[in-house]
């Protein structure tokens, strides 16, 4: 039995308690799309607002990130992962007591709760696996990928079987983030690491730090770009493919296609970044990809659009994990990997947030939908140069202190 085996089978409760925290990242905020308009006729909302419901996390996470490495230090890493999974099960009760006010209210708390497992894990994961980060990363990429794919195709099946309609659909999260905190509860009674005691032989970075690295700035913006692209095709593409001659039905099948191809993606890619010498070699894999997607969708052809499709949801799931996994490796300490996370994470999802309402104003003011293309195409040049800075083989502090 080699060592690497036994390592993580010494910690198989926290790789399950981690996956149970990763299957509630993503579903609660994907759950939503389906069952908007039976949302809508509840609430008596009006489509600007029922935007709002998927924006909101994502200003949340811009907004929360760079405040949680902060905390950590101040308390205890499994301490704030314990309060975040309270929180999005609290969010999820609030989120369905019957009125917008409480809705947007539970939506808030809901994301405060996912942006610190978004920052918190890929540290972690470095702290606790560091001969392992690309398995590990992974996995929980997997899981959550995987998850959010089931909360998209679930909720509507859900919300048709009982009088209480999408209520149910979004309260079986519920489920999990019990067992999530139940399996957590463990983690509070390991060692506490604080950085000082971790990373004694390396500075403290702040937040001033952070930004005088170009490593750090093509990691955010790449992960900004990444996610509008993610963002802004959940969104789009579905009506692209409808004016490229699908049907409604058949575009949700592709898009659906797209969204689950990711899974195997997320749990491969991490271990190639982290395994082959060269980290630009994936970025152009990326690339290609991307590019290659794009531009499939300009031709009319149903195979065709359905290749672009499994290229694309490739591409994206790829693109994630590579910039999850360099939150790790970027990085020669937890807490900086922590640090890096939080800035990249808020600079990212900021952009983010940008992505589906400027392309819906582009759409509206010149009224065709294939010029989101060639939208899509600059978005994957940009994620390229963006990821190719990031991807230099040195860490965010050989950048930062070396200049001092």
């Amino acid at each position: 039995m080699s060592g690497k085996l036994y390592d993580l089978k010494e910690h198989w409760m926290l790789i399950i308690s981690l996956m149970l925290v990763a299957s509630i990242l993503r579903a609660p905020i994907t759950a939503v799309g389906p069952v908007v308009d039976q949302i809508k006729a509840s609430l008596q909302i009006s489509n600007t607002v029922a935007g709002l419901l998927t924006t909101i996390p994502l200003l949340i996470f811009g907004i929360a990130s760079p405040i949680i490495p902060k905390l950590v230090r101040k308390y205890s890493i499994n301490l704030i992962i314990f309060y975040s999974l309270i929180f999005i099960l609290c969010g999820l009760v609030i989120r369905n007591l019957s009125s917008v006010e409480w809705f947007i209210l539970g939506t808030i708390i809901i994301g405060l709760g996912i942006a610190v497992g978004n920052v918190t894990i890929p540290s972690y994961v470095k702290l606790k696996f560091p001969l392992h980060i690309g398995l590990v990363t992974g996995l929980y990429g997997a899981v959550m990928n995987g998850m959010a794919g089931v909360g998209g195709g679930l909720s509507f099946p859900l919300s048709e079987v009982s009088r209480y309609d999408y209520k149910l659909s979004l309260s079986i999260w519920l489920i999990l983030a019990l067992l999530a905190i139940v399996f957590w509860i463990k983690q509070l009674k390991a060692p506490t690491y604080h950085t000082k005691g971790v990373d004694e032989n390396t500075p403290t970075l702040t937040v001033k730090d952070i930004t005088k690295s170009r490593i750090a700035w093509g990691l955010a913006l790449s992960f900004g770009l990444q996610s509008m692209i993610f963002y802004s095709v959940v969104a789009w593409v579905p009506t692209i493919l409808v004016a490229q001659g699908l049907t409604f039905k058949t575009a949700g099948y592709y898009f659906m296609f797209a969204q689950f191809i990711q899974v195997p993606i997320a749990f491969i890619f991490p271990q190639f970044v982290e395994s082959v010498k060269n980290k630009r070699i994936p970025v152009i894999i990326i690339f290609i990809c991307f590019i290659t997607g794009f531009s499939l969708m300009f031709v009319q052809q149903n195979i065709v659009l359905l290749i672009a499709m499994l290229l694309i949801g490739s591409s994206a799931g790829s693109a994630f994990s590579t910039c999850m996994v360099l939150f790790s490796l970027k990085a020669n300490t937890y807490d900086g990997s922590m640090m890096l996370s939080g800035f990249s994470q808020s600079v990212g999802y900021i952009i983010a947030a940008s992505g589906p309402l400027l392309m819906g104003m582009i759409q509206d003011h010149i009224q065709n939908e294939i010029v989101n293309i060639y939208i899509f195409i600059l978005l994957s040049i940009m994620v390229f140069i963006t990821l190719m800075i990031a991807t230099e083989d040195k860490t965010i502090e050989e950048t930062i202190f070396t200049k001092r």
